[in-house]
């Protein structure tokens, strides 16, 4: 059973080496370079990739590990908000007192009988 894995890896890989060698002999130096810079950006992407997925996984672990700046002495943070309060008013800003325009706009429609004169 090893022997005939074996064999069909071999099968394989020199099938993969030939197509690659017919395949770079037939194309032409701008086909090459996309494919290699595809192949070359593909390559660079993937230590990014376990890099970012070992972070956020490791933040994702524990009270330590994603509240780095949080200190176990911390004073929790209450916030008390005075205008549901009855019997306490506030000055409401004073908004600045909008007229009204004194004549409308004068709108002009092209291609109007009006203005075909």
């Amino acid at each position: 059973m090893l022997t005939m894995k074996r064999t069909i890896l071999i099968i394989g890989v020199a099938f993969s080496i030939s197509a690659g060698v017919v395949f770079g002999i037939r194309a032409s130096a701008d086909a090459l370079a996309v494919i290699i810079g595809v192949v070359l950006g593909v390559a660079a992407s993937v230590p990014t990739t376990f890099l970012i997925t070992y972070v956020l996984t490791r933040s994702g672990l524990g009270g330590e590990a994603a509240q780095p700046y949080a200190t176990p002495h911390q004073p929790p943070v209450i916030v008390i908000n005075t205008a549901d309060k009855p019997g306490v008013s506030h000055p409401s800003p004073a908004l600045p007192a909008l007229s009204a325009p004194t004549h409308g706009r004068q709108w002009t429609v092209i291609g109007d009988d009006d203005t075909n004169q």
